[in-house]
């Protein structure tokens, strides 16, 4: 499938359902699949981390492919208290959450792409960044579907080799 025709299709799903049914169009799953992994190919990757729900979605598969361990962020009060890391952040509909890693899953040294469907506020992203870069994980790069980041909080990830396939527009 050509580019093109891949960002057509995303933005068809993205209005038809929010972009959670891609995985319900297997080439269309394996060609996302594919473009979110080819900007890091030859980055090394260690481990892949991903933020509960869809981003375990993709994080798992490219995890699978690229024969590396997936590493879960998840949501407040799922990872056992004696093992957890977490932070508070406020999410794109300005509720308080919080989302939880096992400080076991990073070791010093780790190469982690940390992929997810979206980012719209980029706030669980960062929250992200500052678990992985804590417990000494060292972020290679961001790897999404969609971007509906400002134009300010895009410029903050790009540090950070953030890699998608549509920019969304309002």
């Amino acid at each position: 499938m050509k580019n093109f025709q891949i960002i057509k299709k995303l933005k068809e799903r993205m209005k038809k359902d929010s972009g959670y049914l891609i995985t319900g169009y297997p080439s269309l799953y394996k060609e996302v699949i594919y473009k979110m992994i080819r900007p890091f190919k030859n980055e090394r990757i260690t481990k892949i981390m991903a933020p509960e729900m869809q981003g375990i979605v993709y994080g798992t598969l490219i995890a699978y492919i690229l024969n590396v361990p997936f590493i879960p962020i998840l949501k407040s009060g799922r990872v056992p208290k004696k093992y957890v890391l977490s932070r508070k952040y406020e999410d794109y509909s300005k509720k308080l959450k919080s989302l939880d890693v096992a400080k076991i899953s990073v070791k010093k040294g780790d190469r982690i792409l940390f992929v997810d469907d979206i980012l719209e506020t980029g706030e669980s992203a960062k929250v992200s960044i500052q678990m992985i870069e804590k417990l000494g994980g060292k972020l290679i790069g961001i790897s999404t579907i969609y971007n509906r980041l400002s134009e300010k909080n895009e410029s903050f990830f790009k540090k950070y080799n953030y890699h998608y396939l549509v920019k969304l527009t309002d």
